[in-house]
């Protein structure tokens, strides 16, 4: 019932309603009522009760403390009172605090020997000050109390831990979004710069061979790759968008754009082979995905493989697609390259994250292979 004050503005207030109940309660008792002639000490019992209100405003900072302090005044206030006042209420709160904070075991103890000495003492006056059942049921809050402090620790423990984990789901999903990101950049828009620096850089050699060289037949080709790598980029940055924006909607990387991508790579000079064995309606996840490695792996060829050929497999089985790029390039140079970078890990990333597998290493008789297959049901 406490648990929304926790802090130090809630002790402030819970503290104030504790003293101004219990201050009032007795003094209007005090004023009303015949005085008790049992009270031992009146001076003492003001005393007691006036620390237990007071330690009251720190029962989160020290609830252990403030909840023996409160305990001890509440045993000294009732025999030296001659006025029956509400003085169990600091010490129900104080107990409550302790017990919702998580020290149940402390609130277990003090709550078990507050009923033992309850109902001893009684037994023993002969149930001068209550009856049997008000004995009993004086004790079955205490009980009460503390069962009810550990409900509310227990609920807050969950809660703590619940809230760390979906803050640890938001920041994994957050790197998980920035890889995809940047997998996406490298592998889109870093194929098509390269082409053009591919292109770009004969074009420079062959005009300092020969001044008159004509250079429109490249110019087309980077103007074409160029506005390839910008579409791409605006499909990243439209899905980047908020909802209710403007954004392209075109279609996602597939396999069935890989004859233009075979064309910009044959336009650097490569020599490239392309042959696709069965058709099938892959998954939109699988799909994009073979055609990145695709992508990368030819990428790779012209950066690095000093390559003249170039030979790409797809074959779509029953069950399973499979790609595979192989060329007749320097493998060595080309490994020593490339695994310094992030293009194999993200085609690895690309198969394995859909439940796929992946492999790139030299070939027997020379040249580099990229293999990569996928499952045709994948699990989302």
């Amino acid at each position: 019932m406490f648990d929304r004050y926790s802090d130090r503005k809630g002790d402030l207030i819970v503290g104030i309603a504790n003293a101004f109940v219990i201050l009032a309660w007795t003094g209007v008792d005090a004023a009303l009522r015949e005085p008790d002639p049992i009270g031992l000490s009146e001076p003492v019992a003001w005393a007691a009760l006036l620390v237990a209100c007071a330690v009251v405003f720190f029962r989160s900072a020290y609830p252990l403390t403030v909840t023996i302090v409160t305990w001890v005044c509440t045993m000294v206030y009732y025999p030296a009172s001659a006025v029956d006042g509400p003085m169990l209420l600091a010490f129900v709160i104080a107990l409550y605090s302790l017990a919702a904070h998580g020290r149940t075991i402390a609130a277990t103890v003090v709550g078990a020997v507050t009923f033992v000495l309850t109902v001893v003492s009684e037994t023993l006056a002969g149930f001068a000050h209550m009856t049997e059942g008000e004995t009993l049921l004086l004790s079955g809050w205490i009980i009460a109390i503390v069962a009810i402090g550990t409900v509310v620790a227990h609920y807050r423990r969950y809660r703590a831990e619940m809230e760390t984990a979906l803050a640890e789901g938001q920041r994994r999903s957050i790197a998980e979004e920035r890889l995809r990101i940047a997998r996406e950049l490298h592998d889109a828009v870093g194929h098509h710069l390269s082409l053009i620096n591919v292109q770009t850089a004969a074009a420079l050699r062959r005009l300092k061979r020969n001044p008159e060289y004509a250079t429109s037949e490249t110019l087309e080709i980077v103007s074409e790759t160029s506005r390839l790598s910008l579409r791409e980029l605006r499909s990243m940055v439209g899905v980047l968008r908020e909802a209710g924006e403007d954004s392209p909607t075109g279609p996602g990387p597939s396999l069935d754009q890989l004859p233009s991508l075979v064309a910009a790579a044959e336009a650097t000079g490569l020599e490239v082979t392309l042959r696709q064995d069965g058709r099938a309606e892959l998954p939109a996840a699988v799909d994009a995905a073979a055609y990145r490695v695709v992508q990368e792996a030819l990428t790779n060829v012209v950066r690095h493989a000093d390559a003249g050929r170039a030979r790409i497999n797809v074959v779509t089985g029953t069950s399973t697609l499979a790609v595979s790029v192989t060329d007749d390039g320097t493998a060595s140079v080309k490994a020593d390259k490339v695994i310094a970078g992030n293009g194999l890990a993200g085609m690895r990333e690309r198969a394995e994250g859909l439940g796929g597998t992946f492999n790139a290493e030299p070939r027997d008789d020379g040249g580099f292979v990229v293999e990569a297959t996928w499952p045709l049901e994948v699990q989302q």
